[in-house]
């Protein structure tokens, strides 16, 4: 596969693990993390459904965060139809190549699933456009280092079930050096920080895994 021009990582929250997306951001770079675009949107079919919202596990961010954003104009609060329409152009305007996420699995489901909830059809990005799971990379480029497996082990990076935790905050953490960091939960400051950490999975020069999406690359790191 030729080497990918221009990437777009998207980042999105929700009110369920199905569907319900309310906040949806992305940022276009290249593979060393430059960022020339950023959008940020938040749904407006979603977030003013407020059954929905109730059950959304960061709910309490509509109140502190998104809604006096909205109100001071620093985040538009969009049709899914005018963001769909912003992911296509930013794919054609930047000659995007791959699209990525940290855990492509989950953000290609629930953007899937609110697409056809809210009533549309078709494929919102073009054939031809590779995928990269930002998660699947990471394990296999970083985070199954001895180093990190050390670290993670040493600074309590592990889950309840003795794995070693492999998420974006952690692999973060590794990547940057800033071992107290706390993930923002919010789609466009999390984009952005995959997007640094699909740098440091580049600057490996290992093997890149385009359009593997197993769903459990976690099991990668912990098999050590």
């Amino acid at each position: 596969m030729r080497k990918a021009i221009s990437i777009m990582t998207l980042d999105t929250e929700t009110a369920s693990l199905t569907g319900g997306v309310y906040d949806l951001a992305f940022v276009i770079h290249n593979k060393k993390g430059v960022i020339v675009e950023r959008f940020n949107a938040v749904v407006r079919e979603t977030a003013t459904d407020a059954d929905k919202m109730m059950g959304a596990y960061y709910a309490r961010k509509m109140f502190t965060h998104y809604l006096p954003m909205v109100a001071d104009q620093s985040i538009p609060l969009l049709h899914w139809s005018a963001i769909v329409e912003a992911i296509q152009s930013a794919i054609l305007r930047h000659n995007v190549t791959v699209i990525a996420a940290y855990n492509l699995a989950f953000d290609r489901r629930v953007i899937r699933a609110t697409h056809r909830h809210l009533g549309f059809k078709g494929s919102i990005v073009p054939a031809g456009v590779a995928q990269l799971d930002i998660w699947e990379y990471a394990c296999r480029a970083r985070l199954v280092l001895k180093k990190y497996r050390d670290l993670a082990r040493s600074l309590g990076w592990v889950s309840e079930a003795g794995n070693i935790k492999t998420t974006a905050e952690c692999a973060y953490r590794f990547t940057s050096g800033d071992h107290k960091f706390i993930e923002h939960h919010t789609a466009l400051q999390d984009a952005e920080i995959e997007a640094e950490i699909l740098a440091a999975c580049f600057a490996a020069k290992g093997p890149v895994p385009y359009n593997i999406v197993t769903g459990q690359p976690w099991k990668l790191v912990n098999a050590k």
